[in-house]
């Protein structure tokens, strides 16, 4: 699988609030590629009062408009992440590469979403609890598993070969929301690794610290 060709002519609008939420990791890509975008804000008044225009009645919605006019509309955050990780080259080379790329960052995420907004204990009092479920198994089976993935490639800061991949912008998201939450994490471990190799991409552009998971558009 190779990345597809980008047309410079193409934009992107990116329907979705002012927070990150749902759509700091898609946020992320499109800055990290240079693509010219925008943010179309929509408020939860205006998704509730014409859930009809929407795909599925809910944001994030990314419209893709192409040099020959013709769009693209696509809905749900996890699915538009697919799309812009294949067009941008980070879902490797072939389709068992792509394959194995989107199985980490789907663990990544419904391991620590579950917990996260899914869990009857809401997240900041079970990190807050040393003792809890989150504490005791969650948080460090999932810090086994993917310390795991990262010493099989060699610890060097990336999830798969010696570039950016998709799975290294899930972890990203997923560190800085975590530990904004209070999660302390071992500084020289595999995973703060993945998160300072990515913060040191020149293709920030100065705007790293603009895309946190607790920002707002208006510091972008």
């Amino acid at each position: 699988m190779t990345a597809q060709t980008l047309n410079n002519d193409s934009t992107f609008a990116l329907h979705y609030m002012k927070a990150m939420g749902r759509a700091v990791t898609i946020r992320v890509m499109l800055h990290l590629k240079g693509v010219n975008y925008t943010n179309k804000v929509i408020t939860a008044e205006e998704v509730a009062a014409d859930r009809a225009a929407l795909p599925f009645g809910q944001v994030p919605v990314l419209i893709e408009t192409k040099a020959d006019g013709t769009t693209l509309e696509l809905g749900e955050s996890l699915s538009i992440e697919h799309y812009l990780a294949e067009k941008f080259g980070w879902l490797g080379s072939t389709p068992e590469e792509a394959a194995t790329l989107k199985s980490i960052s789907l663990n990544i995420f419904f391991s620590l979403y579950n917990n996260c907004f899914v869990a009857k204990v809401p997240i900041h009092e079970a990190i807050a609890d040393p003792t809890s479920l989150f504490n005791t198994k969650a948080l460090p089976l999932f810090i086994a598993t993917h310390e795991r993935w990262l010493w099989k490639n060699g610890n060097n800061g990336h999830f798969f070969g010696d570039k950016l991949t998709y799975p290294d912008l899930t972890m990203l998201h997923w560190i800085r929301l975590f530990e904004g939450l209070g999660v302390k994490l071992d500084e020289n471990s595999p995973i703060k690794k993945v998160e300072k190799t990515v913060k040191a991409l020149e293709e920030w552009k100065g705007k790293y610290d603009a895309f946190h998971p607790f920002s707002s558009i208006d510091t972008i």
